[in-house]
């Protein structure tokens, strides 16, 4: 695939499946169920190509830029797949992120049109008076276009304007720019990564052969548009000639898996950590059922991995068939009874979860990790090697550097470790996968770009280890941005900057990881405004220990920023479930607080309360 263009690549997939199907679309027949419904390759292609040209109708050529704002459907694939073939770059939003993140991303990108769905308009009309260039827009639903005070055409319109027209032919190289994805920035206002075909390509070609054998397999998105993995999970099925099922939006995953009953799909670690979460607190449990299920899966999974003693196998063929039975028949309830290969990523997973499902439910299981900067793969496991606890092998040269400067790992799978030991230092990559940077964004481009050995490298900022076989092991975090276990992403500095709005809160920082399923606002109570209202006359406005560990006040606190969780439009992952007030101010003298501009210093404020932070989580 070297060398090759997005395009081509589907172009020649397109070619040899072309009665094959492509994606299959869950919708209502006559009779008001839902079913899947298929649609073949030349079919998508057909598709693809009314798109195009009708793209091309409305001005876009090479160098543009196209958006997205829906709750998902299959105009977002088109759209990826009719960019492709035009040389317009898609930059694919999230609708439910906050009002000034949507305005910042379309003015930020110059989108000149804007393919929206009826939930997409919704959240766009609130901020369309803050766009400098308000794009066209396509819809996908009926909308209300007077409202939003621009061009606006149906996306039965656009295919239609470009049905019956030849294929635009549009001179494309792999270093041209084919997506814009928004990661957060150090600011607050999120970063628009460019993609470019070569990087995306060079993700098809590590992960082509290495998940699975089969030539044919039914894949489910479950992954958004707007996620480099979701981006991935479009592309690799359909390169490959496999099946993709789509989900009809993001919300309705787990509802939309039950129709699709698909064999593989890539997913965060949540569901893993549910099923397995739920056979845990039985074994937990005790009792007589819960030691027959402990047995049962400790003798399956030393069954699995071939070290079995002949009392482990009569287990097996007596009560054990029968228990596992029963936790597939739970699995197969909720995702169908074709699941044989997970691909798990974005979030840290639990390796007990992981080996459960691996050994004990049959399910080949492989973590990864990756970035949106690196399109996404950088790593994983796989059928050529797989450890739990461990993120797997690179699939690019990668190297690790401590914080004194000196290299302490490094590793390429063309020449295999190079540098291994158990020191931990910052995971920086290089390769074909590499973004060309961010946009307009030379400042942060120079901070991720770093030139070493006359190659360019991708600081992840996150800390690694590599032991002597090639395998990389998560140790944390370098920045503050942080992952929740289901796999969302949380900016704390956007969270912080919202959350302060509300009267109660003097300090707020924002604190959270990927063992956690929320974020938990640590606060710094304005003791003088709490004094002030009627609900806390039963404590004394000089008691300003009392004010600030009052079990009253945390509620007010948490009710207030839940109002401005509101009033930002924030999404439910990001909405405050619990609060956490600091005993006392931050101070400089404690070092909580920087000298001088009186920030707080994060480390040192989770330093010092860890044992109240972890008490808030589980009360």
């Amino acid at each position: 695939m070297q060398n090759k263009t997005l395009n081509q690549v589907m172009d020649e997939s397109f070619e040899r499946h072309a009665e094959r199907t492509a994606i299959r679309l869950l919708e209502a027949g006559d009779d008001g169920k839902l079913a899947y419904q298929p649609v073949s390759y030349a079919a998508l292609r057909q598709r693809r190509d009314a798109a195009s040209a009708g793209f091309v109708q409305l001005g876009m050529f090479k160098g543009r830029r196209i958006g997205i704002l829906t709750d998902g459907g299959v105009a977002p694939l088109v759209t990826f797949l009719a960019g492709d073939a035009i040389g317009v770059s898609v930059v694919p939003l999230c609708l439910k992120s906050t009002p000034e993140v949507i305005a910042h991303s379309i003015n930020h990108s110059g989108v000149e049109l804007l393919v929206v769905d009826r939930r997409g308009f919704e959240s766009l009309l609130p901020v369309a008076v803050e766009l400098e260039r308000p794009p066209r827009l396509i819809a996908t639903e009926p909308v209300d276009v007077e409202s939003y005070g621009n061009d606006c055409l149906s996306w039965e319109e656009l295919l239609e304007a470009g049905h019956g027209r030849p294929a635009p032919q549009v001179a494309i190289e792999p270093g041209d720019e084919c997506k814009i994805l928004y990661t957060s920035g150090s600011s607050g206002m999120p970063k628009g990564v460019m993609q470019t075909h070569g990087n995306l390509v060079a993700n098809l070609e590590v992960a082509w052969d290495v998940f699975t054998e089969r030539e044919v397999m039914r894949m489910f998105k479950s992954a958004p548009d707007y996620h480099s993995l979701g981006v991935i999970n479009i592309y690799l099925p359909l390169a490959k000639g496999w099946i993709l099922d789509m989900a009809r939006s993001p919300d309705r995953v787990l509802t939309d898996i039950r129709y699709s009953q698909p064999e593989g799909f890539l997913t965060v670690p949540l569901i893993l950590d549910k099923v397995y979460g739920n056979v845990r607190r039985e074994i937990e449990a005790g009792g007589l059922k819960g030691h027959l299920i402990a047995t049962v899966v400790a003798a399956k999974q030393r069954l699995a991995r071939g070290g079995a003693s002949p009392v482990d196998k009569l287990v097996q063929v007596t009560i054990g068939r029968r228990i596992i039975g029963k936790i597939k028949a739970a699995l197969a309830a909720k995702v169908g009874e074709n699941l044989r290969v997970l691909i798990v990523g974005s979030a840290k997973a639990d390796p007990e979860a992981l080996d459960f499902f691996q050994d004990v439910l049959d399910i080949v299981t492989f973590e990864g990790y990756g970035a949106t900067e690196c399109a996404p793969l950088i790593a994983s496991n796989h059928l050529r090697g797989r450890r739990s606890g461990t993120v797997g092998r690179p699939l690019f040269e990668v190297a690790l550097w401590d914080e004194a400067g000196n290299r302490v790992g490094h590793a390429d799978p063309d020449r295999g470790v190079l540098e291994a030991g158990e020191e931990v230092g910052e995971l920086w990559v290089n390769g074909p996968n590499v973004m060309r940077g961010y946009l307009d964004d030379v400042e942060q481009t120079a901070k991720a770009l770093v030139q070493a050995d006359g190659k360019t490298w991708y600081r992840t900022g996150d800390l690694f280890s590599l032991d002597a076989e090639g395998f990389l092991t998560f140790r944390g975090r370098l920045g503050r941005q942080f992952k929740l276990r289901n796999g969302e992403f949380v900016n704390p500095e956007l969270l912080e900057r919202i959350f302060a709005r509300a009267p109660l809160v003097d300090q707020v920082l924002v604190y959270g990881d990927q063992a956690r399923s929320f974020p938990l606002p640590l606060v710094s109570v304005d003791v003088e405004e709490a004094a002030k209202l009627p609900e806390l006359q039963h404590l004394s406005a000089a008691d300003e220990g009392a004010i600030r560990s009052d079990s009253v006040v945390g509620e007010l606190v948490r009710a207030q920023m839940l109002a401005e969780a509101d009033a930002a439009g924030l999404p439910p992952h990001e909405r405050p479930q619990k609060v956490f007030l600091m005993p006392e101010p931050p101070t400089e003298e404690q070092g909580t607080l920087t000298r001088g501009l009186k920030k707080i210093v994060p480390r040192a404020v989770v330093e010092r309360y860890g044992d109240g932070i972890a008490a808030a989580y589980e009360a």
